[in-house]
Order: structure tokens, then sequence, then C-alpha cells
């Protein structure tokens, strides 16, 4: 999935990173792994809709709404998000909406903890003792577990001694 990202973007084999972490791309990359399962008959009755088939359709956004959801409230966020896709309300079981999660969860981990990565990799050779970084973009902003997940994971891989607040920036991109 993130070769074929890479291969379809407007700058092949640059900022390989980026399209593995950022809210830009994530989105796309839920999309095409819910194809691969749909077309595996394991989601959805095995039907992709116009809208899933379409390049960049499944919105970012929408892996925050699935990440906030829950079975109490029948996966409300999910279903209007596969509704928007192009997905009737009797066409999404609970198992489809459940496994949904699992997949927006698993992505949104794995970019959360690369970034981590990178995080820590600098921190441990500045070698501060305590150090804050500042971070910007929606993702990070919106989504109900991105912090948590870099927060913890950086921490986790930091040398001993060493310490790391995440927080938000503001306007980071206009202030470089």
């Amino acid at each position: 999935v993130d070769r074929a990202i890479d291969n379809e973007s407007l700058n092949p084999g640059k900022q390989l990173f980026e399209k593995m972490i950022s809210g830009m791309y994530l989105g796309e990359v839920v999309r095409r792994v819910l194809i691969k399962c749909i077309n595996a008959g394991l989601l959805l009755a095995g039907q992709v809709t116009e809208e899933l088939d379409t390049q960049s359709r499944f919105y970012t956004k929408y892996l925050s709404e699935i990440e906030k959801d829950n079975t109490e409230d029948n996966y409300r966020r999910t279903r209007v998000c596969l509704e928007e896709l192009g997905y009737e309300k009797e066409d999404c079981t609970d198992h489809d909406c459940s496994n949904l999660q699992y997949i927006c969860s698993v992505i949104s981990q794995r970019a959360a903890y690369l970034a981590s990565a990178g995080i820590a990799t600098l921190l441990n050779r500045i070698d501060k003792p305590s150090v804050t970084v500042a971070v910007d973009g929606s993702l990070y902003r919106f989504h109900p577990h991105f912090h948590n997940l870099m927060t913890q994971k950086t921490q986790e891989l930091l040398n001993p001694g060493l310490k790391c607040n995440i927080t938000v920036s503001e306007d980071g991109s206009g202030r470089g």
C-alpha cells in the first residue's frame, strides 16, 4: 500500500516517511487496505462502492471519527462515514464497523509509532535531559488517541534519563 501511494503521488520516491505518518495520506492508506479486505470478501459483503473506489475519497477525518466510536452508540459515527462512502445502513453490520475501527486503529498506531521513532532518535542524539516537541496538523489535533500514542511510544524509545513533552503547536506551518 505504501509503495502504491508513493508511486501514484506527485513526488514518487520522495518524502516517503511523510507518506506513512501524515494526515494528508493516512485516509488513502485506510481506503486501500479497506478495499483489499472487501475484495477478499472480509467486509461489507464484498461490495466496493464507487465513492470508496475513488482515490483520496476516504478522508483522514473519517479515521478520527471512526476511532471515537463505540459499541454503546451502535457505531453511529462509523455508519455515517460509511453512508458518505455510498453504503446503505443495512449494508453495514456491527462486525463490519468493528473491523473498520480496527483497521483505522492499526494504521493510526503505526503512524504515531513511526513519528515517535523519528522524534526519539533525534532526542537521543541531542541528549538533553528534557525537551519539548511541538507538533502541528489536524491529525495530531483531532485524532482521539494520536497524542497519547506518540507520548507513550516516544518516552518508551528514549534513552534512560531523558524526558520529552509533546505539545500542539499553534500555527506551526505559518511560523516555520
